[in-house]
């Protein structure tokens, strides 16, 4: 199954909608928890919602299901982000998974829509796009300059974000202090999960 993605940055709705015909999209899965903007109006959510209209593509609301702010307080670690491995095992969450397969499979291409124009800095990759490679799905990320890049160029990302000596841990792997990809990639996961998590203040309060 092939689903794409992409933030919304300050574009002007024009240059998005051209991104998103580029890739035949007919549905826009708008998974922000907040579909507001103050400085970038043109993506609040009735105002986009009718300019996707006019434009031919229909658009569903999935921020409950797939947004990083999270209502169960467990999913928050005791620093006060929402913990993306526990979000991806919430009811919602999974139901929602399943809701996009079921659209995939009707035949629908589905374009998912973060705000951030980076990937690595949002959780429709950190969070979402890993759960759906997981699931089979061909993940396709919408770049600035509209070309594409999958999960595992921002698997790269992170590494080369986090572990940019890890040229010198496969040396130390030889020595017998064994690190690998995967170890490393977990913990780039984890690190960009605490940077771009939900952050509430006190929340055993």
């Amino acid at each position: 199954m092939e689903i794409y993605a992409i933030g919304h940055s300050n574009y002007q709705l024009e240059k998005l909608v051209d991104m998103l015909k580029k890739y035949n999209i007919d549905v826009v899965v708008d998974i922000r928890e907040t579909p507001y903007s103050k400085y970038n109006v043109q993506y609040n959510k009735e105002v986009f919602q009718e300019s996707l209209k006019k434009q031919g593509f229909k658009y569903i609301y999935m921020g409950n299901e797939f947004g990083a702010r999270r209502n169960d307080k467990s999913t928050y670690t005791k620093e006060g982000y929402a913990d993306f491995e526990k979000v991806a095992k919430e009811d919602i969450f999974l139901a929602g998974i399943e809701r996009l397969v079921k659209g995939c499979k009707m035949g629908y291409k589905i374009a998912l829509l973060g705000a951030m124009q980076d990937p690595i800095r949002c959780h429709r990759s950190i969070l979402l796009g890993r759960v759906l490679e997981q699931r089979g799905f061909n993940i396709k990320y919408i770049m600035h300059e509209g070309n594409l890049s999958c999960q595992e160029d921002i698997e790269e990302s992170l590494l080369e974000k986090y572990f940019a000596e890890r040229n010198q841990l496969s040396v130390d792997n030889l020595l017998g202090n064994a690190v690998t990809r995967e170890d490393m990639l977990q913990e780039g996961y984890r690190l960009a999960n605490k940077e771009i998590g939900y952050r509430t203040e006190n929340i055993n309060k």
